[in-house]
C-alpha cells in the first residue's frame, strides 16, 4: 500500500470542500444570495492508486459532527452556503483519519465562487482549490492573506526530520501535525491574533510565540518557522 496518511501540502481554504459536503443532501442548488458563497466539489481520487477500494468512500465531519457518510470516487456536488467559520475532519470508513484533509478553523467570505477537486499529490490526498475572488477583492471584505511555512529540519535539533508541531491561533488548534516542508495558505478576518506552537505531544515551544498583534485588511502576511543563528526555533513574520 502506498503512503496515505503523511501530509505533504495543507491548504486551509480546502475546508470549503468539506463544508459543501455538509449540506450536499439538503441544500438545493442556487445562486449565492447576500451572505453566501457558491461551491462545486468533485471526488477525483481513485482508491486503487492508494492500494484501496476504487470508490474510496470517506466520512466527513464538520465541527465534530458526522455530516456526510460515504462520499465516493466520481461524485460531484454543487450548492451555496452561508459565510462563516468551519472546522473539517475527514476519515476513511474504518475510522482512519486523513490528516492531509483536516483543515480549519477558517472564515469563508460571502460572494466567492469556488471549485474544489479532491486529488492525489505525491500519493497524499489533498483538496485543490480555485476561487474567482482575488486577494484584493477579499481585502475589501475585511480580510488579509497569510502564508505559513514550516522550514525547520528537525535533524538540526537532534529530532526527527519532520518535526511535527501543532499551531494554535488565539488559543484554538488551527494547524494540527504541521510538518517540515508543509505550507498553508488562507485568508483571515482583520483583527488581533496570537500564535503559539507546541510539539504534537503537547510540549510548548515558547520561542515560537507571536502576538498579540493587530493585522489590517489587505495585508499580505508571511510566517516562516525556522531556526535563528543560535539554533532556536522561531516564527519569522513579514507583513506587507
Amino acid at each position: 500500500m502506498k503512503k496515505l496518511l503523511t501530509p505533504k501540502t495543507w491548504t486551509i481554504v480546502g475546508i470549503l470542500a468539506a463544508v459543501l459536503f455538509v449540506t450536499a443532501f439538503s441544500a438545493p442548488q442556487a445562486e449565492a444570495s447576500s451572505g453566501e458563497f457558491n461551491l462545486d466539489v468533485a471526488h477525483l481520487i481513485n482508491g486503487k492508486d492508494l492500494g484501496l477500494d476504487k470508490e474510496l468512500p470517506v466520512d466527513v465531519y464538520v465541527n465534530g459532527q458526522l455530516t456526510i457518510p460515504t462520499f465516493t470516487f466520481g461524485e460531484r456536488i454543487s450548492t451555496s452556503l452561508p459565510a462563516g467559520w468551519y472546522t473539517i475532519t475527514v476519515y476513511l470508513k474504518d475510522g482512519t483519519p486523513l490528516p492531509s484533509m483536516t483543515v480549519g478553523p477558517v472564515n469563508i467570505p460571502a460572494g466567492v465562487d469556488v471549485s474544489i477537486n479532491a486529488r492525489l499529490e505525491n500519493d497524499t490526498p489533498v483538496l485543490k482549490v480555485k476561487a474567482t475572488e482575488s486577494i484584493e477583492e477579499m481585502a475589501s471584505d475585511g480580510t488579509f492573506d497569510v502564508k505559513v511555512r514550516h522550514s525547520i529540519d528537525g535533524r538540526r535539533l537532534g529530532l526527527s526530520k519532520a518535526l511535527p508541531v501543532n499551531v494554535y491561533i488565539n488559543g484554538a488548534l488551527a494547524i494540527p501535525d504541521f510538518r517540515y516542508g508543509d505550507v498553508v495558505n488562507t485568508s483571515l478576518r482583520a483583527g488581533s491574533y496570537t500564535i503559539t506552537v507546541t510539539l504534537t505531544d503537547g510540549t510548548p515551544l515558547p520561542s515560537m510565540t507571536l502576538g498579540p498583534v493587530d493585522l489590517p485588511a489587505g495585508a499580505e502576511v508571511s510566517i516562516n518557522a525556522k531556526l535563528n543563528s543560535e539554533k532556536t526555533p522561531i516564527l519569522f513574520p513579514i507583513v506587507k
